[in-house]
C-alpha cells in the first residue's frame, strides 16, 4: 500500500499539495491513503483519498509499502519503519539535505528551483511530478471591483499595511484562514492581490490569484519566480518598493498595464491546471515511477 503521510491537517499549502498528489496517483491506479494525526481530513479544501491514522500506519508498515512524505523533520521515523519511501520535495530549505543524500530514497520534485536543487545536493536526477491549483480558482466570469485587493495577512502583513498607507483610493479584502472555496470567491472579484509573505517557497497563492483574474503584486519568492515575470504578467518589486508599484498600476493611466498582466498571468495559470499536473505524473508513472510504488 502506499501512504502519503502529512503531519497535520492545517491551512497550509504543503497540505493541500499533499492531499492532490494523492488523488492524481489515485486516479492514475495507485493504492493510496493520506495518513493524518488521528485519521483527521482537513475541511477547508475537498479530496477524495481515504484517510487513516498516521500514527496507527507508521507503526504497521513494512517493505512492501511505500511512504511518500515532504517535511524532513518526518524522515528518521519513516526510515525506521523499513517501508521504501519517496520524498515529494516542497522547499529547498537544507534541513531537506540529508534525505536527499539517502540514495535509497526516490526523489520528486514540483518545480524547477527545486528540481536543480535536489541535483546539486543529491548528484541525481528527480523525478519531476510538477504542481497544480485547483480548478475552482479560475474565473467564471464574476463581476470584479476594480479597487478591490485582496491580500492575506498571515504572512507579510506590514507590507500590506504599507500599502493601504500609501494607496489610500482601492478597497482592501483580507483572506483569512478561509476554506478553499471562499477564498476562490474572493479572488474572483478582486482587482488585484499583493502576495507579501518574503521567503516563500513556490507561492501557490499569487498563482491562484492569477488564475482568478486579479493583478498580482508579488515579492521576490523562490521558486514561484518559474511562474512570476516581473512586467510580463506581474509587478515583482522588494516588499519596500510593493506599495509604490500598487499605486503606479492602479493610476487611471495604467489601465492598459493592469488589463495586459491579467490576461497574461491567466495564461500562465493555465499550464498549472490540474489536468496538465496529471499527464505530467502520467508520463512520469511510464518513465519507471511506477516501480516505486506499491501495488498491493
Amino acid at each position: 500500500m502506499n501512504y502519503y503521510v502529512l503531519p497535520g491537517i492545517g491551512i497550509y499549502g504543503g497540505i493541500k499539495v499533499g492531499f492532490q498528489f494523492a488523488r492524481l496517483l489515485g486516479e492514475l491506479g495507485a493504492p493510496i491513503a493520506v495518513a493524518t494525526p488521528g485519521g483527521m481530513a482537513p475541511r477547508w479544501f475537498g479530496s477524495d483519498r481515504p484517510v487513516v491514522s498516521r500514527e496507527e500506519t507508521i507503526a504497521r508498515v513494512g517493505r512492501d509499502d511505500t511512504l511518500i512524505f515532504s517535511l524532513p523533520h518526518d524522515y528518521p521515523v519513516l526510515k525506521a519503519t523499513g517501508a521504501r519511501l519517496m520524498f515529494h520535495c516542497q522547499g529547498t530549505d537544507p534541513l531537506i539535505d540529508p534525505v536527499l543524500r539517502d540514495k535509497d530514497v526516490v526523489l520528486l520534485t514540483c518545480w524547477e528551483q527545486a528540481a536543480h536543487y535536489v541535483n546539486a545536493i543529491a548528484g541525481r536526477e528527480p523525478t519531476d511530478v510538477g504542481i497544480s491549483i485547483s480548478d475552482v480558482f479560475f474565473h467564471d466570469g464574476t463581476p470584479k471591483d476594480e479597487r478591490t485587493v485582496a491580500y492575506m495577512p498571515r504572512r507579510g502583513a506590514a507590507t500590506a499595511q504599507a500599502a493601504m498607507a500609501r494607496v489610500r483610493h482601492l478597497h482592501y479584502a483580507p483572506i483569512g484562514d478561509s476554506d478553499e472555496i471562499s477564498c476562490a470567491a474572493i479572488l474572483k472579484r478582486s482587482g488585484y492581490f499583493l502576495a507579501t509573505a518574503e521567503g516563500e517557497w513556490f507561492g501557490l497563492p499569487a498563482l491562484e490569484a492569477m488564475a482568478a483574474g486579479c493583478t498580482v503584486v508579488s515579492v521576490p519568492v523562490l521558486g514561484g519566480m518559474e511562474y512570476l515575470k516581473d512586467g510580463e504578467n506581474a509587478r515583482v518589486v522588494a516588499p519596500v518598493d510593493l506599495p509604490e508599484a500598487l499605486a503606479e498600476l492602479s493610476a487611471e493611466h495604467a489601465r492598459g498595464a493592469r488589463a495586459m498582466l491579467r490576461e497574461k498571468g491567466a495564461a500562465m495559470a493555465g499550464r498549472y491546471r490540474m489536468a496538465a499536473q496529471r499527464r505530467k505524473l502520467r508520463d512520469a508513472m511510464q518513465a519507471g515511477l511506477r516501480n516505486a510504488l506499491s501495488w498491493n
